[in-house]
């Protein structure tokens, strides 16, 4: 919502350039209302406006992101379609393609948001080709006059049956969750649902969501706040292991729920207060021996 909003700017850049000084009143006259009446629309949430602050919130948690994958930089370390994507991004602008000024300073700052966090490239896949159609097709000979108008009308069909093949692979292909971040057997098995708080970890807890069950920690990193994140993952990951054990008590936590890796379980294995009580490939669970059954 954000962005959308922060690229009207570019757009109304963009059609002042085109327009002589004589013509900017104009352009400004009828694009501000649109921004005004956009900015509104944005508004009408059951939060009001809160929601437009949301980003200004998350990008607030600061070192703590670097502990959420989705906010992490991207990996080159192998070969992955982003970086197919972008190496073809560059032949074609070795082979002339041009941007006007405008759009060039935008799919650059699109670009530099995909490279500084993964969840951003959704962001690039989807907003930089509208920057870069036009351009292709005058390079690569698009049409023009009555030609174009034929053209368009059969893109709008061809986008419509590959929508239609689309939803139908969608409806056809298994949407549940990966397996990897659905400890479904565990919960059921170790009973977690009456074992008291629950320390789970963070790719569990849509859910320990879904399942009924309150969370120690999940996605909502705007809501736990950025030194509540950089504690957590410092604990688990047993960077402090006295603060670690603090967590434990402090929060009277009754059970954990762990990905095997998680450093924190080869330590609940030996502390005689807890006892292991389930384990797959997926997740691991420990109980506290004198934990309050509910």
């Amino acid at each position: 919502m954000v962005l959308a909003l922060g690229l009207i700017g570019p757009a109304v850049l963009e059609a002042l350039l085109r327009e002589g000084r004589s013509g900017w009143l104009h352009v400004l006259l009828r694009w501000l209302p649109f921004a005004a009446l956009a900015l509104a629309a944005s508004c009408l949430t059951p939060y009001g406006p809160e929601p437009l602050l949301m980003p200004l919130t998350t990008l607030g948690l600061g070192p703590a992101l670097a502990w959420i994958s989705e906010w992490r930089p991207q990996d080159f370390s192998r070969i992955g379609g982003f970086e197919l994507l972008l190496l073809a991004g560059i032949f074609a602008l070795s082979r002339g393609v041009t941007l006007p000024l405008v759009r060039a300073l935008v799919v650059i700052g699109l670009l530099h948001f995909a490279l500084a966090q993964i969840r951003n490239a959704d962001l690039l896949a989807m907003l930089a080709p509208l920057y870069l159609a036009a351009p292709l097709g005058r390079k690569f000979g698009g049409p023009t006059g009555d030609d174009a108008a034929g053209s368009s009308r059969g893109l709008t069909l061809a986008a419509f049956a590959g929508l239609i093949a689309v939803s139908a692979a969608a409806l056809a292909h298994d949407i549940r969750p990966a397996p990897i971040i659905t400890p479904q057997a565990a919960i059921a098995q170790a009973d977690l649902a009456r074992a008291g708080p629950v320390l789970n970890d963070y790719s569990f807890g849509g859910y320990l969501i879904f399942a009924g069950i309150p969370t120690f920690i999940d996605g909502r990193g705007e809501l736990y706040g950025g030194p509540f994140i950089d504690r957590y993952n410092r604990a688990v990951a047993l960077v402090d292991l006295g603060d670690f054990l603090k967590l434990l008590d402090e929060y009277k936590i009754g059970a954990t729920l762990l990905a095997p890796r998680t450093p924190a379980v080869a330590m609940l294995d030996r502390l005689p207060q807890w006892q292991r009580v389930y384990s797959d490939d997926v997740a691991v669970v420990h109980k506290r021996r004198d934990a309050p059954q509910r």
